[in-house]
Order: structure tokens, then C-alpha cells, then sequence
């Protein structure tokens, strides 16, 4: 019986001194990898904050890449479009008014936080109340007024015509996947291709990619605007292009 408990007496000893050494090398390679992360740690930080800039400035420079060099698109003059909007049946599609380039999008998940956003200018601001007002002085009527829900594109739409309504179908499409910049271009093909309110013209806000992917149009530079009319069979004819100037120019000539 002595012999016995001597026995299981040495028995738990061995498993306890072995269960100790297994513990002592897990807490010696829990350590080695604690430091080993702390090592990479701010590298990790680092990457992920370069890949944020990144893509802030992949945004920012496809955004200013659309204001480089001349415009191509061709169209009705002025005067004409001005007759036909003064009708009705048209979409007006405009870029967002001058923006604040030294400010970035740095937080696309919360678009009601104007803070995290590329902004108007003052200059911008005041380009928005003026197109509203040689709109007004034009007697073009002017239905429903759809916006991106990004800041510089509602309160472009605002201080232009006095009312918004937010589709995220016109949000800001450049740095999204391939799957849902199809989406946003399929939308905006459908919003192109309705008919607005007998005798009145429908305004779009939105940005340059998404006209560009809906299209082949880049709208240039910030605040031009490009008439489309609606056909049958869901699609639509390109009319022109209206500069931020033409506006006001067209109001005190005509």
C-alpha cells in the first residue's frame, strides 16, 4: 500500500513539474510575441495611416483630375438651353460649387458630419446663391432637387434652390469596388432617364465620377452644369453644358 502512494505520490509530482515547464514556455513565447507585436505595432499603425492618406489623395487628385485640361462636351448654345429649360422636361446635372482643397473626406461612414468633409468655399458659397438666382431671374422652373448626401453637395443645393433631397444613390463613387460603382452608374442612368413634372426641370448635385461612369462625361470644372433630356425607353439624350458664369451672364442678356 506504502509502495503505492509513494507511487502516485511521485507520479502527480512528475505532472506537476511537467505542467509547470509547459506553462514557463508558453509565458516565454507569450512574451517573446507580446514584444515581437510591440515591435510591430507602430509599423502596423503607420501602415494603416499612410493607406488612409492614400486614399484621401487618390480621391482628392481624381476629383482635381477632372478639372484639368479643356472641356470637350458639346451641345446647344446657351441661349438654346436656356429656351428649352425655360419649357420644362430637362435634367440638370451639377457638380458641386467650388470646394475648399485643403480640406479632405477622411470619414465617407458618416456623411452627416460636414467636420470630416471637403467643404464649399466661400467663393463656392457664393457661386451656389448666384446660379440660384439667374435660375429665379431666367424663369426656369425647377421641380424636384435631388443632392449626394455629402455635405458640399446639399448645401450647394440649398443655397441655389432652396431645398434638397438626400439620394445616397448620388453619393461620391471613386475608391468604391467595382460592384457598386455599377450601381451608382446604373442609378444615376434611371434618374437621367425620368421624365421630371410636366413644366418643370428636375437639378442634380453630385460629384465628377459618377457622371463620368453613367455617361462618359466628366463635369468640369466645379459647378458646371449638363442638361440632359429624358427619352423613351429608359434612356436620354446629352443636351449641353451651361459654365458657372453662363448663368449669371444669360440672366442679364436675355
Amino acid at each position: 500500500m506504502r509502495a503505492r502512494l509513494k507511487y502516485l505520490a511521485t507520479l502527480s509530482l512528475n505532472i506537476l513539474s511537467l505542467l509547470l515547464i509547459c506553462l514557463t514556455v508558453s509565458l516565454a513565447q507569450y512574451m517573446r510575441y507580446i514584444r515581437k507585436y510591440n515591435q510591430l505595432l507602430p509599423g502596423l499603425l503607420l501602415v494603416f495611416t499612410l493607406n488612409g492618406l492614400i486614399q484621401q489623395a487618390a480621391d482628392a487628385d481624381a476629383d482635381a483630375d477632372a478639372d484639368a485640361g479643356p472641356d470637350e462636351t458639346v451641345g446647344s448654345q446657351p441661349q438654346s438651353l436656356v429656351k428649352d429649360l425655360q419649357a420644362g422636361g430637362f435634367l440638370v446635372y451639377f457638380r458641386h460649387a467650388e470646394t475648399d482643397r485643403s480640406q479632405v473626406d477622411s470619414d465617407r461612414d458618416n456623411l452627416g458630419d460636414c467636420s470630416t468633409q471637403r467643404n464649399l468655399s466661400e467663393a463656392g458659397r457664393a457661386q451656389a446663391r448666384a446660379i440660384g438666382e439667374a435660375i429665379r431671374s431666367l424663369r426656369i422652373p425647377i421641380g424636384k432637387v435631388i443632392t449626394s448626401p455629402y455635405c458640399r453637395c446639399k448645401d450647394t443645393a440649398q443655397l441655389a434652390f432652396g431645398k434638397a433631397e438626400i439620394s445616397h444613390d448620388l453619393r461620391f463613387g471613386v475608391g468604391d469596388d467595382a460592384e457598386h460603382t455599377a450601381y451608382l452608374s446604373q442609378a444615376l442612368v434611371g434618374m437621367l432617364s425620368t421624365p421630371p413634372v410636366k413644366g418643370t426641370n428636375t437639378m442634380l448635385v453630385s460629384h465628377t465620377a459618377n457622371l463620368k461612369e453613367a455617361t462618359g462625361i466628366w463635369p468640369k470644372p466645379e459647378g458646371a452644369a449638363y442638361i440632359f433630356k429624358p427619352l423613351q425607353g429608359n434612356t436620354f439624350k446629352y443636351i449641353g453644358r451651361l459654365s458657372i458664369d453662363a448663368w449669371s451672364n444669360l440672366a442679364a442678356t436675355l
